[in-house]
């Protein structure tokens, strides 16, 4: 198991404007945002603390609509995307508790924008955190001579959330702080895990580096898509 802290995220001014539903950063009623837009983004830099955990474990395609992990825990998915694939990366990934908590103080504190605002910033930080392991990810297995898939996380439809459980055995997330409760939901709330699939010819390769919304189920209903606001970052 390896570790990693980032420390160079940007947080991403028209991302921060996205995730609080206002993918229209240029426009005028979002520039009315500008001033606690900035406040905020230079207090989420200051309450970040980004660290990631992950390793690299064997993967089999056992059956239809299942896979094996580290040779002992069987996982239903989506088999196509781990056809080809002879490992994984798994990853839990964390922004901290700092900013849920001050995001938290200002929603009873009455302060609702500044509230939601670091609150998307939290968000934005989680997504960069994640592109900035996926193309560390990408460029290991690159020099290897071997291909990536696509980002995968539980809870979507193609792992269930279940496997959040397996990837905490697997994977030591209280060394980042995070438990897992009943509902295998994470605590600090801006936290996730993710699985790629890693083999010589995979089924469905991906080594672009971005973080894209098109392997997402929820890509039409959700409120901050970036396909459904036309601004899809590439592939």
């Amino acid at each position: 198991m390896e570790s990693i802290t980032w420390d160079n995220l940007k947080l991403d001014t028209s991302e921060i404007y996205r995730r609080i539903g206002m993918p229209d950063a240029d426009s005028k009623r979002s520039q009315n945002f500008k001033p606690v837009i900035e406040q905020m983004r230079l207090k989420a830099l200051e309450l970040i603390e980004a660290r990631c955990i992950y390793d690299y474990i064997p993967v089999e395609v056992t059956g239809p609509g299942e896979i094996l992990l580290a040779n002992q825990y069987p996982i239903k998915a989506v088999t196509s995307f781990f056809t080809g694939a002879t490992e994984v990366l798994i990853a839990i990934q964390t922004i901290g508790f700092p900013l849920e908590k001050e995001s938290i103080r200002l929603f009873e504190a009455g302060e609702m924008l500044d509230g939601m605002v670091l609150d998307g910033c939290g968000t934005v930080a989680l997504d960069e955190a994640l592109e900035l392991l996926r193309g560390m990810v990408v460029e290991q297995v690159l020099a290897r001579g071997l291909q990536t898939g696509h980002n995968l996380c539980p809870g979507g439809y193609q792992i269930p959330l279940e496997a959040q459980k397996i990837l905490f055995t697997l994977l030591d997330g209280g060394e980042l702080g995070i438990t897992l409760g009943e509902g295998m939901l994470m605590s600090p709330v801006k936290s996730h895990t993710l699985v790629i699939p890693v083999g010589e010819k995979l089924n469905k390769p991906n080594l672009s580096c971005a973080i894209t919304c098109e392997m997402c189920a929820e890509q039409q209903n959700c409120a901050h898509s970036r396909i459904k606001f036309g601004k899809s970052k590439p592939v």
